[in-house]
């Protein structure tokens, strides 16, 4: 008797497993077949506009006058020029070897960030990452993190 009793609480419970399983499936809403996805930019590189070599190393000049026009833009690997949204913006002094993170920028150069811009000597870096920015079309996209490097 115990058995029996057991053996049709086990059943009733696989049955109401698979019901609920059933009735998730029917509720999920169907994409729809006519809008197409658009294809992802993939983009690899990302540099000042004033860098046409794609080195990386700029004078500090360059650097500080990029720094200094809004909105900032960079140009990237498929040649379209993005306008800067957000981003983390750190500084890598090369003597005495530190790292300063100044947070997230949104579309500008936090003020202090900006100054250590202006303190930047010949090896000192600038490193963006989790980079967004907005093309011509206004669709804002991920970019790849930003690096340059001051040159003399």
């Amino acid at each position: 008797m115990k058995n029996a009793i057991l053996i049709c609480l086990l059943v009733g419970f696989v049955n109401q497993t698979t019901l609920a399983q059933q009735a998730k499936k029917s509720t999920a809403k169907p994409q729809a077949a006519t809008a197409k996805a658009q294809p992802a930019i993939k983009l690899k590189f990302c540099t000042l506009p004033d860098d046409s070599s794609r080195s990386a190393k700029l004078p500090l000049k360059t650097i500080q006058d990029w720094a200094n026009f809004l909105p900032l833009k960079v140009t990237c690997d498929n040649g379209q020029i993005f306008e800067l949204k957000q981003f983390n913006f750190t500084v890598i002094n090369k003597s005495p070897m530190q790292s300063r993170d100044f947070g997230i920028a949104n579309n500008g150069i936090p003020i202090l960030g900006r100054k250590a811009i202006d303190q930047m000597k010949a090896g000192d870096t600038v490193f963006m990452k989790d980079v967004s920015g907005t093309g011509k079309d206004g669709q804002e996209i991920k970019l790849p993190n930003i690096v340059f490097s001051v040159s003399e």
